[in-house]
């Protein structure tokens, strides 16, 4: 079926079928965008944003910046503020979430719990990560997508986000909710698989607007931000859920940076 890239699923294949606005297409094209023969991805845009690492009850974690957005600290100077407005060294402890139960139960297995105390460390650039699934299937995920893949490297319980290259890295579950689990499970990472960190490498990323909510990346791993209004003029094929990722091919190349 064909669709506006605005109205497009999360984690699925899309071919890109037309552009129907001439400034739009022109400017795609310069891009490697042409229709008829670009493949994306479209991202959900919570995962895009920034992931942070803090220190709680088991040490350093990594948060998802969408999942840190819902956390709220109690600082010690006796503010309050969402985690993704602290700064580098502040403390606190957290006072609850603006989410599901799920998300408690997440921040329960990173050792994060109500009224814990817990000291923002940094921000985090966006990051892909080439992860080897299975004998030789290779998928791209982001940081706050890594960080949401919860297992254990032998004995040693931890995040993928903080699994050594090359490590046989045993999956036993997914934080977060029906979307991470899905999403996961789209690119062949769901519990009881083991997986394999392959590379790490700072993310792509094309900015067409400031404030874009609609993201999509390609195979080699550009992340291109679009407004809702240049999506809508952006109409896509979408292929059956079982379309294996990893194989499809895009002509997009890098940007030239001026």
């Amino acid at each position: 079926m064909t669709i506006p890239l605005d109205q497009a699923p999360f984690d699925h294949a899309l071919a890109i079928s037309d552009i129907t606005e001439p400034g739009l297409e022109a400017l795609l094209s310069r891009l490697g965008f042409f229709p008829g023969n670009a493949e994306v991805v479209r991202e959900d845009e919570e995962v895009m944003m920034h992931p942070v690492r803090v220190r709680g009850g088991k040490g350093e974690v990594v948060l998802g910046g969408g999942m840190a957005s819902r956390v709220i600290v109690h600082l010690d100077d006796g503010r309050r503020m969402p985690l993704t407005d602290m700064h580098a060294g502040q403390r606190g402890h957290i006072e609850g979430t603006i989410c599901s139960a799920k998300l408690t139960d997440v921040l329960t297995t990173l050792g994060l719990r109500e009224d814990g105390e817990i000291v923002y460390l940094r921000q985090l650039p966006p990051m892909d990560y080439t992860v080897l699934v299975g004998k030789d299937k290779k998928v791209r995920i982001q940081e706050g997508i890594a960080a949401k893949i919860w297992g254990r490297v032998g004995d040693r319980h931890l995040q993928f986000v903080s699994s050594g290259k090359g490590q046989p890295f045993y999956v036993e579950k997914i934080l977060g909710g029906l979307h991470s689990q899905a999403s996961c499970k789209e690119k062949g990472i769901v519990p009881g698989h083991t997986i394999y960190l392959q590379a790490v490498a700072p993310a792509q990323i094309f900015k067409m607007a400031a404030k874009a909510s609609v993201v999509i990346s390609t195979n080699d791993g550009l992340h291109l931000h679009l407004r809702p209004g240049q999506a809508k003029h952006i109409l896509v094929t979408y292929y059956q859920p079982d379309k294996d990722l990893s194989s499809f091919k895009t002509k997009v190349n890098r940007p030239i940076k001026a």
